[in-house]
């Protein structure tokens, strides 16, 4: 019971991040409403806004990312690249996102280690190279590793509506 009020603290926190951030407009004193655009004036529609890759999985693969990456991703396809003995221009990005693990392992345990029992936000890197992905694992903070054995994040919490 207390891993799903977790769960939905987490869900309904991130929606209304995510909300806030859509409904958020910066406008300045002495702004009033902006005219109707006279018939023969062209209007394209405004880009939809920039969003960070959303908590959590989703049930779709997921699509490689748009926008700026953190330097982190950087350094674990770099890291690869050296793995593989091959240039850092053939590793790709398939996947950047926030994610929940299930515990301190990050979706990575080794062997005869002991991990907090906590949820722990975090995030997974899908790197390709040479037609083969290799999944890197982090916390919130924490540099992206390199996870030979993934175990999957914690699976999204449908939304009820009340």
């Amino acid at each position: 019971m207390r891993t799903l009020r977790a769960r939905a603290a987490v869900a309904l926190t991130c929606i209304c991040v995510l909300l806030l951030a859509a409904c958020g407009e910066e406008t300045t004193p002495g702004d009033g409403p902006t005219p109707p655009p006279s018939p023969s004036t062209s209007v394209e529609p405004a880009p939809p806004p920039s969003l960070e890759p959303t908590p959590g999985p989703s049930t779709d693969a997921p699509s490689p990312p748009s926008g700026e990456l953190p330097p982190e991703v950087d350094g674990a396809m770099a890291d690869l690249a050296e793995h593989l003995g091959v240039a850092v221009t053939a590793v790709t990005v398939v996947s950047y996102e926030d994610v929940t693990w299930p515990d301190g392992a990050l979706g990575c345990p080794e062997p005869g280690m002991s991990y907090t029992q906590a949820l722990v936000p975090g995030t997974r890197l899908v790197l390709e190279a040479d037609g083969v992905e290799y999944a890197y694992h982090g916390g919130r903070d924490a540099e992206l590793v390199r996870c030979d054995n993934p175990r999957p994040p914690v699976p999204e919490l449908p939304v009820e509506d009340s």
